[in-house]
C-alpha cells in the first residue's frame, strides 16, 4: 500500500516538473501587475517598448523633517508599492514632475489617515509646502473618502498672511535611462514559482473556462494601442467597469469629502492643494474596446462639475492621446500608467500648478515622448495630440 502511493506520488511529481520546468525556462519573469495577479503570460502582456528610469530618483520617499515645494500623497501610480517586486522610485509622473519643473517633490503614501496625521504634525505647521497633491486612483472612490477635522488637523490662519509669490519653472533637463523588461534567460535559474502560480490559475481559466477572476483579457477594437504580443487584447480589473462609476449622486458624496481634505490643507494660508485622479485603465481605454461597457465613468464630470475644486482632469487627455495612437500610455501588463501616461500627468499637473499661482513659466506643451526612438521599432515618429 505505501509503495503504491509512493509510486503515484512520484509519477505526479514528474508529471508537474514535465509541466513546469519547461514553461519556467521560457517564461518571462512577471513584471506587470495584471500579469502576475490574474496568472497571464509575462511573455504575451508585457510591453515591448522601453520605459524611463531616472537613476538617482529627482521624486523621494518624503524624510521627516525634510523641505519640500511639492508634497505628494500617493498610491501606485506614485511611488512603489510594499509588494511591487519591481518598483523602484525613478520611473513615476513625480519624477517628471520634478525634471519639468524643478520642483523638490516628496511622496508619501496616500490615504486620509496619513494626510490628516501629517496636517497635525509640526512639520505642517513649520516647513509647510507650496503644493499639497492628494493622488488617488478612481476605483478609490467607490470606498467612502473620509473628510478630516478642521479643528484637530489644522492650525488657524494667521492675520496679515499674504499670497506666496510664484516659484519660477526650473527644469532639470535630466535625461532618464532606458528601462528594458527582463526577459527569460535559459542559463539564469528559472522562475520556478511564477510557473506553478501561472499554472495554477490559468488552468482552470484555459481548460473549465472558469471567469469571475480579478484580472480580465479583453479584445480591442483596434491593434496597435499597446506594445505587447498581445495586440489586439490587453489585461483590466473587473472591478474598473462596476456600475457605481456612473452614480452621480455617490460621486458628489465623494466631491465634498474631498473638498473637506482641500480646506484642511489650505487652511494655513500658505500651501496649496490639488487633487489628482488616476483614471482606471478600462476608463481610459472604454471606448477602444469590441465590447464597451453600456456607461461611461462619470468621476471626471462630476469632480469639474464644481469649480472650486482644485481636480485634474486626465481621462479625456489620456483617452485622446491614445486615439491619437500614443501606444502603451498604461502598461498593456499592469493597471498603471507607461512612460507616456506618466509623463503626460506630469506636464498636466505643472499646468494646473500654474494656473494655481504655484509656478510661473510651465510649459504648455502636451506632447509625450522622451525616450531617444529604436530605428526599426516603429517609434521614431511618435504621434503628437493636441489635447488642451
Amino acid at each position: 500500500m505505501k509503495g503504491g502511493l509512493n509510486r503515484i506520488v512520484l509519477r505526479g511529481l514528474a508529471l508537474a516538473a514535465a509541466l513546469v520546468l519547461p514553461l519556467a525556462f521560457v517564461l518571462d519573469p512577471p513584471d506587470g501587475n495584471l500579469t502576475e495577479l490574474g496568472g497571464y503570460a509575462e511573455n504575451r502582456f508585457g510591453p515591448r517598448t522601453p520605459q524611463a528610469i531616472f537613476v538617482p530618483p529627482l521624486a523621494e520617499a518624503a524624510r521627516p523633517g525634510a523641505d519640500y515645494d511639492a508634497l505628494v500623497f500617493g498610491d501606485g501610480f506614485s511611488r512603489p508599492e510594499a509588494e511591487e517586486r519591481h518598483g523602484r522610485y525613478g520611473r513615476y509622473w513625480t519624477d517628471h514632475l520634478r525634471n519639468l519643473t524643478g520642483l523638490t517633490v516628496g511622496v508619501r503614501a496616500a490615504g486620509a489617515a496619513p494626510l490628516a496625521a501629517y496636517l497635525a504634525s509640526p512639520d505642517f505647521r513649520e516647513r509647510p509646502p507650496r503644493v499639497v497633491i492628494l493622488q488617488l486612483s478612481e476605483r478609490d472612490l467607490g470606498e467612502s473618502v473620509g473628510g478630516l477635522d478642521l479643528s484637530t488637523v489644522t492650525t488657524p490662519r494667521p492675520h496679515g498672511v499674504t499670497t506666496p509669490r510664484p516659484l519660477t519653472v526650473q527644469p532639470l533637463h535630466r535625461q532618464p535611462l532606458t528601462l528594458e523588461r527582463a526577459r527569460a534567460q535559459a542559463w539564469n535559474p528559472p522562475p520556478i514559482g511564477h510557473a506553478l502560480d501561472l499554472l495554477v490559475k490559468a488552468l482552470p481559466r484555459a481548460l473549465l473556462n472558469v471567469t469571475g477572476g480579478p484580472v480580465e483579457e479583453r479584445s480591442l477594437a483596434y491593434a496597435g494601442l499597446f506594445s505587447s504580443a498581445a495586440a489586439t487584447t490587453s489585461l483590466f480589473r473587473a472591478e474598473d467597469f462596476q456600475p457605481w462609476r456612473t452614480d452621480r449622486r455617490l460621486l458628489e458624496e465623494r466631491r465634498a469629502g474631498l473638498h473637506a481634505i482641500q480646506d484642511a490643507v489650505e487652511a494655513n494660508g500658505v500651501t496649496r492643494f490639488l487633487l489628482l485622479i488616476a483614471p482606471d485603465k478600462g476608463t481610459v481605454y472604454a471606448d477602444f474596446l469590441l465590447d464597451p461597457p453600456p456607461q461611461r465613468s462619470a468621476v471626471d464630470e462630476v469632480m469639474a462639475a464644481d469649480p472650486t475644486l482644485q481636480a485634474v482632469p486626465l481621462a479625456s487627455g489620456l483617452t485622446a492621446l491614445a486615439a491619437g495612437g500614443v501606444r502603451d500610455l498604461y502598461a498593456p501588463n499592469g493597471s498603471r500608467w507607461g512612460l507616456e501616461g506618466q509623463l503626460y500627468a506630469a506636464r498636466t499637473v505643472a499646468r494646473t500648478l500654474g494656473r494655481l499661482g504655484v509656478l510661473s513659466g510651465a510649459d504648455p506643451s502636451p506632447d509625450v515622448a522622451i525616450l531617444p526612438c529604436r530605428p526599426g521599432q516603429g517609434d521614431c515618429t511618435p504621434t503628437r495630440t493636441q489635447t488642451d
